[in-house]
């Protein structure tokens, strides 16, 4: 078995291991009895990607694609109840899911009009388009970040987990050849180390941030 081969299939594994780092906001949820601070569009953006390889992955038999994104799917899913049951406005949540219903059969209505030549390769372009869409959810965040000065809210599991696996899947996409999927990774690296910096611009106020050790100073209480 050659090198990128077991690189595409260890890369599969730590892809789906992957789907587990949204826990601690559950937990986080949970002990808050609110998902106040947290946002559900970085919940919803990724099941457009997901939704779009996954799509793409039964028009061309890619079953390594279809497993992973059917993971993926169902996951989100599960977070996304989750999230609706803690959250107080759920009308905001119900306006992006009844968007991204949309959204889904616009794109699905418009491959279906093409070719069986020409839909596969139209349905992989506009995947990696909408996987270059959830960088919108990662700059709201940010902007969240900047306004409020702390990173209390932002899972440093995710980020952390984010960077390895989208730093990994860019050198595969280089490594084998394909610059279509290194250039979809790209945009969402560079993100990845600007969300993980504000770790240190801006800490968290009530937890440390694991490898850097960062987090406020408590604040002193006048006498």
């Amino acid at each position: 078995m050659e090198f990128l081969e077991l690189f595409g299939m260890w890369l599969g594994i730590i892809s789906m291991g992957f789907m587990i780092l949204p826990m601690a906001q559950v937990k986080e949820w949970r002990a808050r009895g609110s998902t106040d601070g947290f946002s559900s569009v970085h919940l919803i953006l990724p099941v457009l990607m997901m939704g779009c390889w996954l799509r793409h992955g039964f028009m061309t038999a890619d079953n390594m694609n279809i497993i992973i994104n059917s993971m993926g799917v169902v996951s989100s899913a599960f977070y996304i109840a989750v999230f609706a049951v803690y959250t107080k406005d759920k009308s905001y949540l119900y306006t992006q899911l009844g968007a991204l219903g949309a959204v889904f059969l616009a794109i699905f209505a418009y491959v279906g009009t093409l070719s069986a030549e020409e839909a596969p390769d139209a349905m992989g372009k506009i995947a990696a388009v909408a996987q270059n869409a959830g960088i919108v959810g990662g700059i709201y965040q940010i902007k969240t970040v900047i306004e409020t000065k702390t990173t209390e809210y932002m899972p440093a599991s995710m980020q952390f987990g984010i960077l390895f696996i989208v730093a990994q899947w860019t050198l595969f996409g280089v490594l084998s050849g394909n610059m279509y999927m290194a250039a979809a990774n790209i945009p969402g690296l560079i993100m990845s180390f600007i969300s993980i910096s504000l770790y240190v611009i801006y800490p968290p106020i009530t937890w440390r941030v694991p490898i850097l050790g960062t987090q406020q100073a408590p604040t002193k209480k006048s006498d």
